[in-house]
């Protein structure tokens, strides 16, 4: 019986973005390649869900449980074919050109399917996040040039973002929760740079990962005020890939431990001095909390889909289950609680597109050089060369500070904070609630809506646990008028 394959959702080819969300069509009208790509985003990731990852997800799921190393390269392969592993580097440049609204869609569109399997090829974005908020032109150029190489030559280049450690977890993100928190590693200046020690733990891609950007205290006692930003080559002499998690959901995206003996980081992979950790790691929240609730939101999609086309398939004596008065009123329950966190997500993205950092793609000097500037010449090493003058470097580090500034990053933290609860909240919810609908049987393994429920749980827990963003969402929402 074939449940992925209906006039409705993933298995279909409409609502389309307009439909989805009606707004967006004033804002068409106004700028109208802005939300083309966002309709783009859509097409590619719904088509690549429907006909890539839905017919491998339960196979993939499987094989991750015997084995928690194993790896569909075959799926990744083809996902670096359609340039989902660049979606944000812009297009004069070898990517796909994706704005915040356009990774949203993406999100929501591969996430519906599997949220594992689009881990795997839209977290790995990551790495131009992390240097953009450095926007070093140097660093911002060494990561494009990396990815954009590895891509063409069909080659995998993985990013990790460690900050878990075994005595801190959600600790790391808050000034407040650090002043107690207990570091295991620890960064000691040599000569040309420092050598790194201690263990992190619950890494997305860890295991993966070409690339680490980790965050590390100088002094263990006193992380909030040494703590410094590295990033680190898993090729370094003295790295090794610890245990790689047994988990219960999101199976397809390996979870490792780290495992840093005498690793040495040179000057240059210094991304943030000591004392502003934090202040980098509170940046890359203030986007990527947006986007795990935007990811969440597609879990719940994908188990209301499944349970809808379980539900008009299903006789119950004499009529199919869709057909009861309670399940239709519970579908739309469900439907009205999705369409309510999608526009919070696309009212994030928007945002995130508006003010924050994918504003520099748009700012006038970046798109003239895009503009006039071969691709040869952009991705070439002169270009390079020229980006790491230091009078080159600061003023682009100053024009960044002036378009991101430390008030902007905290209003995106609250507001990102907000979209994460409220998305992974719902997967949660809406992944238990169709399991009642459809009782025992719906938890069968080929329905694919137990799975959600073992996806949604973690998107509690990482980017910051849920209480720790009503945490956040508490202190720059109120506290300040108390």
């Amino acid at each position: 019986m074939d449940f992925f394959h209906a006039g409705y959702g993933t298995g279909a080819g409409a609502p389309n973005l307009i439909e989805t969300v009606p707004a967006l069509g004033k804002l068409k009208a106004l700028h109208p390649s802005y939300v083309a790509r966002a309709e783009a985003a859509q097409k590619k990731g719904r088509t690549f869900a429907r006909n890539v990852i839905l017919p491998r997800m339960l196979d993939i799921d499987a094989a991750c449980t015997a084995d928690p190393r194993y790896f569909d390269w075959d799926l990744w392969r083809k996902a670096n074919g359609e340039k989902l592993t660049v979606a944000l580097i812009p297009e004069e440049m070898g990517g796909l050109g994706y704005t915040a609204l356009g990774a949203t869609v993406l999100c929501e569109e591969m996430t519906s399917a599997c949220m594992g399997t689009a881990a795997n090829i839209l977290f790995n974005n990551f790495g131009l996040l992390g240097a953009l908020v450095e926007f070093r032109p140097a660093i911002v150029l060494r990561v494009i040039r990396e990815m954009v190489a590895a891509q063409r030559q069909d080659r995998p280049v993985f990013w990790a973002w460690a900050i878990t450690e075994p005595g801190a977890g959600t600790d790391v993100e808050d000034a407040r929760a650090m002043a107690s928190m207990k570091p295991s590693t620890r960064a000691d200046r040599v000569g040309g740079g420092y050598l790194i020690n201690g263990t992190k733990c619950f890494i997305t891609n860890g295991s993966l990962a070409h690339f680490i950007i980790a965050t590390i205290p100088l002094e263990r006692s006193q992380p909030l005020e040494t703590m410094a930003t590295f990033l680190i080559p898993t090729s370094s002499q003295g790295f090794s890939v610890g245990k790689v998690e047994r988990k219960c959901g999101q199976k397809a995206s390996q979870t490792a431990e780290l495992i840093f003996e005498d690793v040495f980081v040179p000057e240059e992979n210094l991304w943030e001095p000591p004392g502003r950790g934090l202040r980098h790691t509170r940046e890359i929240l203030s986007t990527t909390r947006g986007f795990i609730g935007a990811s969440a939101l597609g879990i719940a999609r994908g188990a209301l889909e499944r349970c809808i086309h379980y539900a008009s398939r299903t006789r119950v004596r004499s009529h199919y289950l869709i057909e009861e008065d309670w399940v239709q009123i519970a579908i739309a329950d469900m439907l009205k609680d999705i369409k309510t966190v999608r526009a919070a997500c696309y009212n994030f993205a928007l945002s995130v597109d508006t003010y924050h950092i994918m504003r520099l793609f748009e700012n006038a000097p970046v798109r003239v050089l895009l503009k006039i500037l071969p691709e040869r010449f952009l991705l070439g090493d002169f270009l390079q060369a020229v980006a790491g003058i230091p009078l080159i470097s600061g003023f682009c580090s100053s024009l960044k500070k002036r378009i991101v500034p430390d008030r902007l990053v905290e209003q995106f933290v609250r507001e990102g904070s907000v979209v994460k609860v409220a998305g992974t909240d719902l997967a949660m919810s809406i992944s238990s609630r169709v399991l009642d609908i459809t009782g025992l049987e719906g938890m069968a393994r080929q329905f694919g809506m137990e799975k959600c429920f073992r996806d949604a749980k973690v998107t509690q827990i990482y980017e910051g646990s849920n209480q720790a963003c009503r945490l956040d969402l508490f202190h720059n929402e109120i506290e300040p008028f108390l």
